[in-house]
């Protein structure tokens, strides 16, 4: 009896060891993927953990991808792996990433997707989740409608909506007790920025006027937020298992916020038509561009040779996701960069004042609110602006999907390379930024890197904000005329001051699928006297 009990116990434990040995092997049979190629990388200690599990340990994602792209430093090419042991290719050398994002784009044109066109039928068609042939039609449908003259057409909506703002939030300081006693407003500038973009992107992309710093609940600014706030499971699941994710029926947005933009669109859509309604609107050039009347100027056709005019016929759904492309694209990645804007001018107040000396200047040149082409030569202006996306793009990393087998060239820091379809490769954004290879001082907070005399010194690849290449962000024209009206009406009517509840230099926050510091974006806002 003793003896078959051991004899079961022994088998138990070999059967376990062996269980553990066949685990082991399949979570790690993969860490070889670019040695084999010739690819320096990492070697995570971890089966199936791939080089991220600190991100659940405690360490923000920026900082961990900040210690990946230093142990590549010195290579072109570095290779890492994501939590589910997927190879992740690190590109780190300027010279490749152009190779790879223009000169060889049609051998690396997807970014991975994010959402199941038939489990999520408007989000399935955000330019940014589509495919091929599809992304390249509407792409050129749809540029058109974010070239210079059309985007200036909506500066009036912009502007209006950015001084109503500063209005609302003067009042909030008269009326509160820090504005009796002639005390700076302490403001989460993420919350006050979120409703600003909102109202922007509201009237700017849906016809709809909205005050959400008055009116905090509106239906407009609470269904944006559920649009926004990506569920980050249902996120990974489909970076790291789409299939999977699409066969279980995930949806990145929940059929209410849908239906909600789904009604609001075609509601508007409708009243227009009935009424002959005529707005300066990125709605009205959507209906514009379904008839085939959306037209390229020259001038537009020479700065952008992506402005050709409809290449396919839009769907209702197409129109909408189109619209949500100013959400996504333009609501949570704009706030943010005000927001580390107001919380960097507020630490440094020498570029706080001399921008605001231009600020003021140019407004009272214009006796009010200055025009497009006011704002577009504001310089010191752009080069602050330019700064904050250097050392805190929003989008602190892009990617891209190998299509077919490819030998990549030798790069200043790497070998010949060959890159096999279905590979993942990054640009980390934030890294490349901040590299002192490249960045004088990276650390340091200072214009003057992008003043007429400097800005040509900036190595090429290496500030990439926006993206780069035929998917670089079609909205950036917008982003960046929102970045610069917002700050040119806050700055107008309030300093900036420091806030002991965000510190600086900036500590990272841990958790979230984007950047932001520990404790939140907080300044002390005082009215100006003019």
């Amino acid at each position: 009896m003793l003896e078959t009990l051991i004899s079961l116990l022994v088998n138990l434990l070999l059967v376990a060891c062996g269980a553990l040995v066949l685990l082991y092997v399949a979570g790690t049979w993969n860490y070889d993927f670019f040695s084999r190629r010739g690819i320096p990388s990492t070697r995570p200690r971890w089966p199936f953990a791939g080089d991220f599990l600190a991100t659940f340990q405690g360490r923000s994602f920026v900082d961990v991808v900040g210690d990946l792209y230093a142990r590549g430093r010195g290579q072109g090419l570095f290779g890492v792996f994501e939590l589910s042991a997927r190879p992740l290719l690190m590109v780190r050398d300027p010279e490749l990433i152009k190779v790879i994002a223009v000169k060889e784009f049609d051998s690396f044109v997807n970014h991975r997707s994010f959402a199941s066109e038939k489990n999520d039928p408007i989000m399935g068609r955000n330019l940014f989740n589509l495919k091929d042939q599809t992304w390249k039609d509407l792409r050129s449908t749809m540029s058109p409608a974010f070239t210079t003259s059309k985007i200036k057409t909506m500066m009036p909506l912009i502007s209006q909506c950015a001084a109503q703002f500063t209005a609302t939030l003067r009042e909030k300081y008269l009326s509160s007790e820090e504005g009796a006693l002639e005390k700076p407003l302490e403001s989460n500038m993420k919350d006050v920025f979120t409703r600003l973009t909102n109202d922007m992107i509201a009237t700017a992309a849906f016809g709809v006027t909205t005050d959400s710093l008055k009116d905090p609940d509106n239906d407009f600014y609470t269904q944006g937020q559920r649009v926004t706030n990506f569920n980050p499971t249902y996120l990974f699941a489909y970076f790291t298992f789409p299939k999977l994710a699409e066969f279980l029926g995930l949806r990145i947005m929940d059929e209410e916020s849908s239906n909600f933009f789904h009604n609001l669109v075609h509601g508007t859509m409708s009243e227009r038509q009935k009424r002959g309604i005529v707005r300066p609107d990125m709605l009205h050039m959507l209906m514009q561009a379904r008839e085939g009347r959306l037209t390229v100027e020259k001038q537009d056709a020479a700065e952008d040779e992506r402005a050709r005019g409809s290449a396919t016929k839009l769907t209702d759904n197409d129109i909408t996701a189109l619209s949500l492309i100013f959400f996504l694209g333009g609501l949570d990645t704009v706030s943010v960069a005000l927001s580390f804007a107001a919380v960097v001018l507020a630490h440094h107040p020498d570029v706080q004042r001399r921008l605001q000396a231009e600020i003021d200047d140019v407004w009272e040149e214009a006796d009010g609110p200055p025009t497009y082409e006011a704002v577009h030569k504001m310089k010191y202006l752009d080069a602050v602006v330019s700064e904050v996306l250097r050392m805190y793009p929003p989008a602190f990393a892009t990617d891209r999907i190998c299509q077919k087998d490819i030998t990549l060239p030798a790069g200043a820091m790497s070998k010949p390379a060959s890159i096999k379809k279905g590979t993942n490769v990054q640009f980390p954004i934030i890294c490349l930024q901040n590299d002192p290879d490249y960045w004088s001082e990276p650390e340091k907070f200072d214009p003057e890197r992008f003043n007429d005399e400097n800005k040509h010194k900036i190595k090429p690849y290496t500030y990439i904000p926006f993206g780069l290449g035929p998917r670089l962000c079609i909205g950036q024209r917008f982003a960046l005329l929102e970045l610069k009206v917002a700050l040119g009406h806050l700055l107008r009517g309030f300093a900036l001051l420091p806030s002991p509840r965000t510190a600086f230099p900036v500590e990272w926050a841990v958790g979230g699928a984007g950047i932001s510091p520990k404790g939140g974006f907080w300044c002390g806002l005082a009215p100006r006297a003019h």
